[in-house]
This record gives structure tokens, sequence and C-alpha cells, in this order.
């Protein structure tokens, strides 16, 4: 990376997996120059003067490859989540609405899946984080050498500034609580609508690491299955073609700029 650049670290991942805790982590820990209150494209470029700013923005997760594969100067974390969790999760901007389908997780974890390995991008599993924030904060500061400690990730949130759009994304600012992992085993119709609409989520936790075989899904027998019509449904042809001709010419414009630094 040429010294003269910002370097940029921005934060990716379904909804719902973790992302606003891994961005607000990572400012609490770590000197950077500045950073977005809650969430912005990797597409908009940073202000102008910062040496290292940090962003995040769970759509970016799909849509990064060619622009993060282009720029030197953008680093990346990746959240992954187990998808019953992802999939059970409420916002509390919905209440009682479950925020994500295990069709969009799917998407996500195939994106993340393509990127996986390169030393700009690091994978972490909320998962890991919850349980051993230490390790996890090593791991990150391996692949990511420039950055230069100032408090543990286990510290959090003792004297955290959180923006208040995050916080309401967090409930609150809150200490690490491993019993939240389970917490899907509360959402059991759910679980059993989505497995119901894509079998593959079985092979999915098994192809993850997050269960050995199927009997886990023993607890579902006899479960009447939950369905919302919310974010369920693939949208239209032509919504889809303009979305991908939107984020081609995004991608055009970021690699013309980023020419021009």
């Amino acid at each position: 990376m040429s010294e003269d650049l910002p370097r940029r670290l921005h934060v990716v991942g379904c909804h719902r997996s973790g992302t606003t805790l891994m961005m607000e982590l990572l400012w609490y820990a770590y000197d950077f120059s500045g950073r977005c209150q809650h969430e912005l494209s990797v597409f908009k470029a940073a202000p102008t003067g910062e040496r290292l700013y940090l962003t995040k923005k769970p759509p970016d997760t799909t849509r990064i490859r060619k622009v993060f594969l282009a720029d030197a100067n953008l680093h990346v974390v990746a959240m992954q989540r187990d998808p019953r969790s992802v999939i059970t999760s409420i916002h509390p901007d919905r209440p009682g609405v479950y925020f994500s389908s295990f069709r969009r997780w799917r998407a996500y974890a195939d994106a993340i899946e393509a990127l996986a390995g390169h030393p700009r991008f690091c994978v972490v599993r909320y998962e890991d984080l919850i349980r051993t924030p230490g390790a996890v904060q090593q791991r990150i500061e391996h692949n990511f050498g420039f950055l230069q400690r100032r408090r543990d990730f286990a510290q959090f949130p003792e004297g955290a500034e959180v923006p208040e759009n995050a916080s309401i994304s967090l409930l609150g600012a809150r200490t690490f609580d491993a019993t939240r992992i389970e917490g899907w085993r509360a959402h059991l119709p759910r679980i059993r609508g989505q497995l119901d609409r894509y079998p593959d989520l079985i092979d999915a936790l098994i192809r993850q690491g997050y269960e050995p075989d199927a009997s886990w899904a023993e607890v579902l027998e006899g479960v009447t299955p939950f369905e919302q019509s919310y974010k369920e449904e693939v949208p239209a042809l032509h919504r889809r073609f303009e979305t991908s001709l939107r984020y081609w010419w995004k991608t055009r414009r970021y690699i013309a700029r980023m020419r021009t630094r």
C-alpha cells in the first residue's frame, strides 16, 4: 500500500450476524482516524483526510468482490453466524418480525466463502467472538498488522461510546453473553418453517461445522411451521436486473476513482 493513501476497514456479513457488534468493538479497541455513524457502503468514498477509516454495510457482502480485489487499501472483516440464529433474530425496529431468511444467509455465506483466505479478508464467527473475544482479537491483529490496540475486546463496553443507532441494534451495549448462542431454540416454529422452505439448511449447518449431522432437527418433530412474507420472496426479475446494473456502475465508478487517487 502506498503510504500517502488511506486505508479503510469495512465490516460485512448477513444482517443479524454481529456486524454492528464487530464495528463497535473495532472502534472501541483500535486507533482509527474516523468512522461512519452506523452504516456506510464501501461504494461511498470515505471523507477526505482520513488515514484509517472504519465502516460497515451488510448488503455490500454480495457486491464487494471486484472492488475488494482491485483496491489494496481496502480491508474487510466478514461476520459469519449460525443460520438458525440469523433467521430467528428480530431487529428492534421491527418487533415480531424475523429480519433475515435462510435464502439471504446462504447468498451472503457463498460470497464470504469466495473471498475467505485472502490476506485482506478476515472471516470471524460470531460464536467465537462471544466465547473467546481475546483469541478473535489476536487473529484480527494477525491479519491486519497496521491496527494499533488501545483496549481489549473483553473490556467492552466499559468506557465505550456507542452511537444511538448501533445501541438500538445491539439492544444496548452489553457484556459478552454466550447464552445468546443457543437463543434459536426459543423459535422452533420459525426454524421449522425455514427448513421446510429450504431443506439445504441442514447441509449448510454441517458444511459450516455448526452441526456434525442432521440429528439436531429432531427437536422440530411435531412443531407447527411459522411462515411470514417479509423478505421471503425472491425479487422480481426486472428488479434484480436493475440492482445488478446499478452495482455494475457503482463498481466502475469505484475503480475509476481509485485509479485517480
